[in-house]
């Protein structure tokens, strides 16, 4: 059913409430597991917004760029292209509208402070197990752990050492070498629990990500661990309702999509990347991507410095055999990209597709540095010669470029490939997304990558 802006059926034209409700517009989509039951461009009201403490004020409405214009996405297909809040609005505009007070300093605005690890350095996250944390995070704060009613809390990180982030060229060597900060507040506006009386009230530092806490603390600290609590209803700050009413992977989308929202520097790079690897008449609907995660995601690995193995990874004939049954499916599929941080399962999954389906157009990731792991606390130490930065661009041009393809061929045991088919479902080139999931794993977020909903 073809998405339409609905009239304001049954109310006066010249009423207060249809003056009011001429000023926002509900797309309503008719809905599979696998969409948002209800999209809503402008939630709040002008001159009726939340404060920083998720109460109503009647301040100065936030303005922005007002446009007649569709998303341009599709004028992208070989250019950098993410969605932005400005632009997208719904969930996405909102958690930027939340994380981005109007006066960081009121005693008011709370915080909830993502410390690093005391080991950050040896810290082996990849770039979405990063993503991935952060998005948990922000919705502890964004819900202040499932309690709504007491307002929510900016997520702020700490300035310690980004792993990924050593020799940074573009600023310190923080998560903000890469991205753009997670809020408009800085650190001077938090409490600091190394400065503060230790019998502050404003403070509190969990000792364990589903500690009770009281939740008039203004300042409140993520334990040292890897962990992060997980949130019962997601939607619950937005106003639109419960969980049972709506999408858990367009909040996971929007959250992990306002992470990833990269430095002016890094998209140019990216921007590049993709012109010299997409084609102009690529069409999105008859591309499959694969993207091959193996190196230190393998079981019995034997690179020094990456996290351990988790997986058997499956051998590369099982990649081709599903890639064959897509063809089999959809007899007008013409283009499959390929990309890995495995230079050598790479290379021996392009020979084996040139010989058995020589017809299909192979897309590549042309430079990828391909640096045999995905942990990233020694990056720059498994390639010759290559920096840092550049293994995080090239591996972020990955995901753009499978942002471009409709079906795909992956294993959910990896966050790295789900967090491409999760991203690809909401925010993709193409509509109708199908997984092959050749390594599946059991949790919620492999869910959401293989089918779309929970």
């Amino acid at each position: 059913m073809e998405a339409k802006t609905s009239p304001n059926r049954g109310t006066p034209n010249n009423s207060p409430r249809a003056s009011s409700l001429t000023q926002f517009r509900m797309i309503v989509v008719s809905v599979t597991c696998a969409t948002l039951v209800s999209v809503v461009n402008n939630i709040i009201m002008p001159n009726d917004r939340l404060s920083s403490s998720g109460n109503r004020s009647h301040d100065t409405p936030q303005k922005y760029p007002k446009t007649s214009k569709k998303l341009t996405k599709d004028q992208h297909i070989n250019t950098f292209w993410w969605p932005s809040p400005e632009e997208y609005g719904g969930i996405l505009g909102k958690i930027h509208d939340f994380q981005n007070p109007s006066d960081c300093s009121a005693p008011s605005t709370k915080f909830f402070v993502w410390r690093s690890r005391s080991d950050n350095e040896n810290d082996t996250r990849g770039l979405t197990a990063w993503a991935h944390a952060a998005s948990s995070h922000m919705l502890h704060a964004l819900t202040d752990a499932d309690q709504p009613g007491a307002g929510h809390r900016i997520l702020i990180n700490d300035d310690k050492l980004f792993p990924m982030a050593k020799g940074c060229e573009h600023g310190l060597e923080t998560r903000e070498c890469y991205f753009e900060p997670l809020t408009n507040c800085k650190l001077s506006d938090v409490d600091d629990y190394e400065t503060a009386d230790p019998k502050s009230s404003n403070i509190k530092i969990l000792s364990k990500t589903d500690e009770e806490y009281d939740r008039n603390v203004r300042t409140l600290y993520t334990s040292d661990s890897i962990w992060f609590r997980k949130v019962k209803d997601m939607y619950s700050w937005t106003g639109l309702g419960f969980n049972s009413q709506h999408s858990t992977i367009h909040m996971t989308a929007a959250s992990l999509a306002y992470y990833f929202r990269v430095k002016p520097w890094l998209r140019k790079e990216i921007d590049e990347r993709l012109r010299r690897n997409i084609p102009l008449d690529l069409n999105p609907q008859r591309t499959i991507g694969v993207p091959i995660r193996r190196s230190d995601k393998c079981r019995r690995h034997a690179i020094e410095g990456s996290a351990p193995g988790e997986m058997e990874c499956p051998p590369l004939e099982e990649y081709l055999k599903k890639v064959k049954e897509f063809l089999e499916f959809d007899p007008r599929i013409e283009n499959v990209i390929v990309t890995s941080e495995d230079k050598s399962a790479c290379e021996e999954f392009l020979e084996i597709l040139n010989k058995e389906l020589p017809s299909l157009r192979v897309i590549q990731n042309i430079g990828d540095v391909q640096q045999g792991t995905g942990s990233g606390s020694k990056l720059e130490a498994y390639t010759e010669g290559s920096s840092n930065a550049q293994v995080v661009a090239s591996a972020l041009t990955s995901l753009h470029m499978h942002m471009r393809a409709r079906y795909f061929v992956l294993t959910s045991k990896s966050t790295w490939t789900s967090t491409i088919a999760v991203m690809a479902r909401v925010y993709g080139f193409a509509s109708e997304v199908i997984v092959f999931d050749i390594g599946p794993n059991k949790n919620t977020f492999a869910h959401l990558a293989r089918r779309g909903c929970a």
